[in-house]
């Protein structure tokens, strides 16, 4: 049976690509509030299944006569990871409660910390109104050490989790700047995760808007990227989403609509027993020309951002072939705090095809070349668009 639907229960999936392509996080997951309720339903019809009782039988052996000390608990875990690995599905796989809450963390849109970018232990940019600019840290500030602990030498990753980790209101910062030793008391807070940059590329009336990420608030930012853009007189938009590995499903559909005609499909969901057609819901739309940048490292929601603009839009895509993510994963809490990620659906772009393991192809290839003054790509989406 085929449905179609507005924003819905599928709309807070998140698609994913593996970790192993590129360093994030941002794995795709669905969180089920109702996940025990659908648990303990289902365990009604498991009564009676044999191949079940017949695992429970062998467990019971074990427990009962094996002549040695057992591991239950991580008897158990190995059956439960030998189920997911059994699938062959490297989307499907077990999270501890750690892996979680970083998946969750990362795809929130904010962070705790005190609003700084370093570069090793060099602060590079000092966000507006944040912590740090009220505690009076500046750009080109070294940081030395943290609470008392030495950074000099440490990466910036390294540093980021030493401020990020730390649980107090509040951290120590000494900082040499110009040869100056100073100290700073400086607060924590929940800050917004900037996902996206966006400006008027030089002499053109050309916009330009680079999102990293799909994060939970994409269409709030992207929103207001697109107000400043447009109140600056743009005729054309660049968008870029090359090197983004997705996020919620959820972003990619509301970042979709700002552009998109009312009633115009975004993507459909593909389960086992029915297909769910995503379609514009918003009176909001764009009618400039828009170019997609793509390259390999495009996947999941990037691409079905990037598909729902060519087929249902008429953007143009320049690049390289995309990545080529196109099923989904949900993500079901157990008691024990940790949980299980698992394939659920595969989604189809608005023209009802499957890119999963075939990606995007753009419709100009663009080897990827670039220099302090050029990127090829971006200066072919300008050719286009001029």
């Amino acid at each position: 049976m085929k449905r179609t639907r507005g924003f819905g229960l599928f709309s807070t999936i998140i698609i994913i690509i593996i970790t192993a392509i590129i360093s994030s996080i941002a794995t795709g997951v669905i969180m089920l509030n109702n996940s025990s309720t659908i648990m303990a339903s289902n365990m009604k019809d498991l009564t009676n299944d044999t191949d079940l009782l017949e695992f429970i039988e062998v467990y019971n052996t074990l427990v009962t006569k094996y002549y040695d000390e057992i591991d239950k608990e991580g008897m158990l875990n190995a059956a439960e990871e030998g189920m997911l690995n059994f699938l062959g599905d490297k989307y499907t796989t077990y999270l501890d409660e750690q892996e979680y809450n970083e998946i969750m963390n990362e795809l929130s849109g904010t962070y705790n910390g005190i609003g700084i970018t370093i570069e090793n232990n060099k602060i590079i940019v000092v966000s507006k109104n944040s912590p740090a600019e009220s505690a009076g840290l500046k750009v080109g500030d070294l940081i030395t050490s943290i609470d008392g602990e030495f950074v000099e030498g440490l990466s910036s990753e390294e540093i980021k989790n030493i401020i990020t980790k730390n649980n107090s209101d509040k951290i120590s910062l000494v900082i040499n700047r110009n040869d100056e030793v100073l100290s700073f008391e400086v607060e924590k807070t929940d800050l917004l995760s900037a996902t996206i940059t966006y400006q008027v590329l030089d002499n053109t009336t050309i916009g330009y808007l680079k999102i990293d990420a799909f994060s939970e608030n994409l269409d709030e930012q992207v929103s207001g990227a697109l107000d400043y853009l447009e109140g600056r007189g743009i005729t054309s938009l660049i968008i870029d989403v090359r090197n983004n590995v997705g996020g919620y499903l959820s972003s990619a559909e509301k970042t979709a609509s700002l552009f998109l005609e009312n009633g115009k499909v975004i993507y459909s969901l593909e389960t086992t027993n029915d297909e769910y057609t995503y379609k514009d819901t918003t009176r909001e739309k764009r009618e400039y020309n828009i170019v997609v940048l793509i390259n390999s490292q495009t996947a999941s929601a990037a691409e079905i951002l990037a598909a729902a603009l060519k087929e249902s839009y008429g953007a143009t895509l320049v690049g390289i072939k995309s990545y080529g993510k196109g099923v989904v994963q949900q993500i079901v809490s157990l008691n024990s705090g940790d949980s299980v990620k698992y394939t659920s659906a595969k989604w189809l772009t608005p023209s009802g095809n499957c890119i999963d393991g075939v990606g995007l192809a753009p419709d100009y290839v663009v080897a990827y070349q670039a220099g302090n003054y050029y990127d090829t790509q971006i200066e072919k989406a300008i050719e286009l668009l001029s």
